[in-house]
């Protein structure tokens, strides 16, 4: 007697084991989808952030661009006017633009010189 109820003891606990089991590898097929979910959903998430921060620096980039050509352009214009300047007062006063010339070429000299 005591050797049936070992037995069927043991043939309910492999029973037991067998749904532990049938359980254990239910659980890790849930925890395979939702690690895959959330995996992708975190990719996405990265995917999204790289998106915008590309945008970001295209649109930043088109702006500095947009700003130095307006730089250049007023810097292009104001040497323009200048030169234009100088030239007309060259031709006002030759004799001052000579001594001028002169007076800068002396200084240069001597800051050039070695001590």
């Amino acid at each position: 007697m005591a050797d049936t109820n070992a037995q069927q003891d043991f043939a309910k606990l492999s029973e037991d084991l067998a749904v532990l089991r049938a359980d254990v590898a239910k659980l890790a097929e849930t925890l395979t989808v939702l690690a895959k979910t959330q995996g992708e959903a975190a990719a996405d998430a990265v995917t999204s952030r790289v998106r915008q921060g590309k945008e970001k620096a295209e649109a930043t980039a088109a702006g500095l661009y947009d700003e130095s050509v307006a730089a250049y352009e007023d810097v292009k214009e104001r040497a323009g006017a200048l030169g234009g300047d100088v030239t007309a007062a060259i031709e006002r006063n030759p004799l001052g633009a000579v001594a001028a010339a002169l007076g800068v070429g002396f200084l240069l000299g001597l800051l050039s010189r070695g001590r």
